[in-house]
């Protein structure tokens, strides 16, 4: 087992502040360095008497039933359980699968003095229950417990008990660093702190994660008081060898979680942390094939474990920073980065942390041409990223899709094949090929089926190309798929993803949405059955003009009870509002068209406050006519009065006055009026 002393009360830091406590102060070189003994096997699941085992299942079965008439019968519970755990020993119970799981179970309701006492017991062995396997989840929540008390209800007490199992992480970083549970639960430490969003992910450990969900909250800003343990903690961890943590699977998440944590705190010992984490680009790699071409790579940007930490660098580094980071480290070594198998996620990161349109203009232009080198060596997220890069900066000079009709072999009479190619991330002659043996029949005589191949990383690159809009020469692909591929593509969860896209995107022509809706409105009775399916057929409702929708209303109305009775089916039928078009169809048309016209009045209200637009001499919005309808002035709506204020700023002092009345928009009654208008229609768009 570890040996932790159990009395030490204040750690001293290299400013020379300390922990408040009533004890006598300590210095960090007391702590007593862990002794690797029994205690490290942390898959030891502790032996108990079948008595004391069946106690504590009981227990776990009263906690969970919740039949307690009131808080007293609950606290009485919770002293008896206290006492037997005192008597059979903190560290043992935890060590146990089951018997810890009671524990955690406890602390979900405890009460204050509960949790009070449980903490007393934790304390002294803070360092040796984090580093265990079991143990390690019971410490986890009664921190993320004891922090929310303490935003809820501080007191004295819950502060001074936080300040004592911080102080106690802190003087065993060290040692929690170089354990994988030990790790884990510094991370949460640190995130508790700062007062983020905890996310459970125990997948394996249902009941676990079951026990915890309670117990997750967010805040805005970390906590008064435990700001200042976090920045203690923090300059603790900032003291620790980072170049050696850089390369260690658990110190590695935990600098990338140190990054994030003092950019949202904006801490002052960022900027050196920054530099200590940059110093590590000078180890370089000089062995591989193109090295007298680009030069050897840093080796940070190479490693699994440390690029990680560079992709967390780059998240929070601002404009100047990455201009930097990008001139100095990337860009001459950015294609040799981009087909390395580790180093290519940092290059995504770059590529969608762009700082200016010069240097994304600069990556995409070096990397547009390595289309085919990338699919050939499965980097398809590279693509994904240089056209999403494109999307972004609005870089459409380097006619992307023609270099991957380019990469995937598509002649262009063979373009209604291109979608196909895309989708299952195979070459134009590989397809054909496919083909050919589609229409040979089977052994016995039967015919084969066509069957259409999605991959998820086509899919991927699919949803990108779709934002980017240029579907030009996928529209006969899409269009022209059979019945059995409409369903197969919009059933499948991984291949749904990229027709959603393509429905919902705001660069695709509303014309071409149209096109493909009609083509599979037959089968939306099959699709509407499925999760993946019925979100497919809502977003063709969505997109759909009103004769459409009458179409597919038809459809799904045939097969009413089979809708009705599915999970997801049920929910499209109350979404499309088709209990009003069985009723009568003629209604249901009519308040389709008012709803339709309802949305486009408030798309249109918001589209009046965008910036980018301006109102010429003598022309009006409707928007505007509902309070200015006496007026015949030019009245400036945002992106005109940001006309009239810069010429105000020309013509300072010339006329104030009239500036002043340049500038107004309408009179209080008028804006009033508008102001109600807007919101009559906000809230009929809404209920529509």
């Amino acid at each position: 087992h570890y040996f932790i002393q159990s009395n030490l009360s204040t750690m001293t830091v290299d400013d020379g502040s300390s922990f408040s406590s009533a004890a006598a102060p300590c210095s960090s070189e007391t702590h007593v360095p862990m002794v690797y003994g029994a205690g490290q096997n942390s898959d030891v699941n502790s032996e108990l008497p079948k008595s004391v085992l069946e106690y504590y299942l009981n227990i776990e079965k009263v906690l969970e039933a919740e039949s307690f008439e009131n808080e007293s019968d609950r606290r009485l519970l919770e002293e008896k359980v206290l006492d037997q755990i005192k008597e059979d020993g903190i560290t043992r119970i935890l060590y146990h699968w089951d018997c810890s799981r009671v524990v955690e179970r406890l602390l979900v309701h405890s009460t204050l003095p509960t949790l009070t006492e449980i903490g007393a017991l934790l304390l002294p062995h803070t360092l040796e229950l984090a580093c265990h396997n079991f143990a390690s989840h019971v410490l986890e929540m009664f921190i993320m417990h004891l922090v929310r008390r303490i935003y809820t209800a501080e007191t004295a007490e819950l502060v001074e008990l936080a300040e004592q199992v911080f102080r106690k992480m802190c003087l065993g970083v060290s040692d929690l660093i170089s354990n994988t549970h030990g790790s884990y639960t510094l991370r949460l430490a640190l995130q508790v702190l700062v007062g983020v969003r905890l996310e459970e992910e125990r997948k394996q450990q249902k009941k676990r994660w079951e026990i915890g969900k309670h117990s997750f909250y967010e805040t805005s800003t970390p906590h008064p008081t435990l700001k200042k343990i976090l920045h203690k903690f923090t300059k603790r961890l900032v003291r620790e060898d980072v170049a050696t943590l850089l390369w260690s699977p658990q110190g590695a998440p935990l600098l990338s979680l140190l990054l994030v944590l003092l950019h949202k705190t904006s801490s002052k010992s960022l900027p050196n942390f920054k530099a200590v984490i940059l110093s590590s680009f000078d180890r370089k790699v000089d062995d591989y094939k193109e090295v007298e071409k680009f030069g050897p790579l840093p080796e940070v940007l190479l490693d699994n474990k440390a690029s990680f930490v560079i992709q967390s660098l780059i998240k929070v580094s601002d404009k100047e920073e990455l201009l930097s980071l990008y001139s100095e480290h990337f860009q001459k070594v950015l294609v040799p980065l981009s087909l390395h198998p580790v180093a290519n996620y940092t290059v995504q990161s770059m590529l969608e942390h762009a700082p200016t349109a010069p240097t994304a203009e600069d990556m995409c232009s070096q990397l547009i041409p390595l289309f085919e080198d990338f699919l050939a060596e499965s980097l398809t997220g590279v693509v994904a990223s240089v056209i999403k890069c494109c999307h972004h900066y609005n870089l459409k000079s380097h006619n992307v899709m023609k270099v991957l009709q380019e990469a995937f072999h598509v002649p262009d009479d063979q373009l209604h094949l291109f979608f196909r190619c895309l989708m299952s991330l195979t070459t134009h002659d590989l397809l054909l090929e496919k083909l050919e043996s589609y229409k040979k029949p089977t052994q016995s005589g039967k015919p084969r089926r066509d069957r259409f191949e999605a991959t998820l990383p086509g899919s991927l690159l699919l949803q990108e190309v779709f934002k980017l809009g240029e579907v030009s020469m996928l529209e006969e692909g899409l269009c022209s798929l059979t019945d059995d591929h409409v369903i197969y593509l919009s059933n499948n969860p991984q291949a749904s993803h990229a027709l959603q896209a393509f429905l919902t995107s705001a660069s695709v022509p509303v014309t071409l949405k149209h096109r493909f809706i009609k083509r599979s409105v037959s089968v939306v009775d099959s699709l509407v059955l499925s999760p993946s399916g019925s979100r497919i057929v809502e977003a063709m409702w969505n997109s759909a003009d009103i004769d459409i929708k009458s179409a597919i209303a038809q459809v799904l109305v045939e097969k009413e009870q089979a809708v009705k009775d599915n999970t997801y089916g049920s929910i499209v039928w109350r979404n499309c509002n088709l209990k009003a078009f069985k009723i009568g169809s003629s209604n249901w048309e009519k308040s389709e068209r008012k709803k339709r016209k309802r949305i486009e009045t408030f798309e249109k209200i918001i589209g009046d406050t965008q910036p980018s637009e301006t109102l010429e001499v003598g022309k009006k919005t409707k928007s505007e006519s509902l309070g200015d309808a006496d007026q015949g002035s030019e009245l400036p709506v945002n992106g005109g009065a940001k006309d009239v204020s810069q010429e105000n700023k020309q013509n300072a002092g010339a006329n104030e006055n009239e500036t002043d009345e340049q500038g107004k928009l309408r009179t209080k009654k008028d804006k009033k009026s508008r102001k109600s208008k807007k919101l009559k229609v906000s809230k009929e768009a809404s209920n529509g």
